[in-house]
């Protein structure tokens, strides 16, 4: 619909204010057809795209505040604005933007009334693998205690409903990632860090039997063992060691694995002293088959110039 595509290139110009302009439409259109001066009704997809317009800059309570509204004229009769699974993973993923200290509660609250919803038969209000991973990224962005087992909460009960037989709720690879970057980012007592730490050794291990490993996975698993092994660097440096060698076979040496590896200088320097020029290392001068498989990498195939050449070499 013509109207529709016209708000979408609103809420996505990137220009400031593009959001309360979108808003702005939307509201006009909607005050003309509740006052029969105009023939355009929005729908659904209109009320989804200025909601994803504020969730991308954060604005959480304007998110909310049109899915209440949606809500609203829903219970009113006006079915073609009732809310979609893609409009509740828009205020989810507004909440994971959301500095609110108590965003991700907020989020998994959402989660639950989407789940409700489904059960009390509303087929559109189905949580799926994004609604999940979007509430786990809320966890692992905040200072939430017990975060990490909140997640793996989250996480089994993914996988509770796979093989229950719910379709499309098998947990993939950005969920798992997202587990291990909660376990990563954990703070506080050195209990909770052992319980993150525990946690992310056994995801870690589930996405190696799964094979389905990605860079941002083997970059979240570094920084693990790099934060929450703090009393017996050896077993921290074999264990980081270990999982940079499995990470070069897969071909994920991504921008994420390298930064975890220079917060550690004699670490980095050891695995890495082939590849280092001027004190750094940068994706294009590593072997391809190290990078191979990182979907996000830009790189420069010529690398740079070398001034020596090396002899050691790697076989992994």
């Amino acid at each position: 619909i013509s109207y529709n595509f016209v708000l979408n290139a609103f809420a996505k110009s990137g220009r400031e204010g593009c959001a309360q302009q979108a808003e702005e439409i939307l509201d006009g259109l909607e005050h003309a057809f509740d006052a029969g001066e105009g023939d355009i009704q929005p729908d659904v997809y209109s009320y989804n795209i200025v909601i994803n317009a504020w969730a991308n800059i954060g604005e959480t309570s304007k998110a909310v505040a049109l899915l209440d509204r949606m809500s609203s004229r829903a219970k009113r009769g006006q079915t073609n604005v009732k809310p979609d699974v893609k409009t509740y993973n828009s205020v989810l993923h507004a909440w994971s933007q959301s500095l609110d200290r108590n965003a991700p509660v907020k989020a998994l609250g959402l989660l639950e009334l989407m789940f409700r919803l489904y059960e009390g038969g509303n087929e559109n209000a189905r949580p799926d693998v994004l609604s999940f991973s979007t509430v786990i990224n809320a966890f692992s962005k905040s200072k939430f205690p017990g975060k990490a087992r909140e997640v793996n909460n989250l996480l089994r009960r993914m996988k509770k409903l796979h093989e229950e037989g719910h379709e499309g709720m098998e947990p993939n690879i950005f969920v798992y990632a997202a587990v291990l970057n909660a376990c990563a980012y954990t703070f506080g007592r050195n209990e909770e860090k052992e319980e993150a730490f525990e946690i992310g050794i056994e995801v870690y291990e589930e996405i190696q039997e799964k094979r389905i490993a990605n860079h941002v996975a083997y970059g979240s698993f570094l920084r693990l063992a790099r934060k929450l092994i703090a009393d017996d660097l050896n077993r921290r440096d074999d264990l980081i060691t270990n999982t940079f060698r499995q990470c070069c076979l897969d071909g994920q040496v991504g921008e994420y694995v390298l930064k975890q590896l220079r917060a550690l200088p004699k670490l980095y320097i050891s695995l890495l002293e082939p590849y280092i020029i001027d004190g750094e290392v940068q994706m294009q001068d590593l072997p391809t088959k190290w990078t191979r498989n990182v979907r996000d990498r830009k790189r420069n195939t010529q690398g740079r110039r070398r001034d020596y050449n090396y002899t050691k070499k790697y076989s992994y």
